[in-house]
């Protein structure tokens, strides 16, 4: 099974966009995101892992749920089926229903709980 990384805010590197501006704050609401999401994929908890170092580059053997805006800005091309691009505010808010229903395609195995 492929990790899953959230990508809402980034740290490091020129490119530093972040949540709320506060990386305690951000690293909180992301942090919970990852959470509900395990726990609706009934996941280990370390398979689904906040990513704030980002480097840009998109590993085949991962899937990325980012921050739209991140997504856009970070004009990566080709056509990336392991990426999946959720609003900030499903982010802030640990709204997971948009990624849960992408990765239910992308991890049919899964069993599915109820959202």
């Amino acid at each position: 099974m492929p990790e899953i990384k959230v990508v809402g805010d980034i740290r490091s590197g020129k490119y530093q966009p972040t949540l709320t501006g506060n990386a305690i704050v951000d690293a909180a609401l992301i942090d919970h995101f990852c959470q509900q999401l395990a726990t609706a994929l009934q996941l280990p908890g370390q398979r689904v892992q906040a990513e704030h170092h980002w480097n840009l580059t998109i590993d085949a053997q991962t899937i990325y749920i980012i921050d739209s805006r991140i997504w856009r800005a970070s004009a990566t091309p080709g056509d990336h089926q392991n990426v999946i691009p959720v609003s900030g505010i499903d982010l802030q808010r640990g709204r997971i229903t948009t990624a849960y229903r992408r990765l239910l395609h992308l991890l049919p195995h899964q069993t599915t709980s109820n959202l």
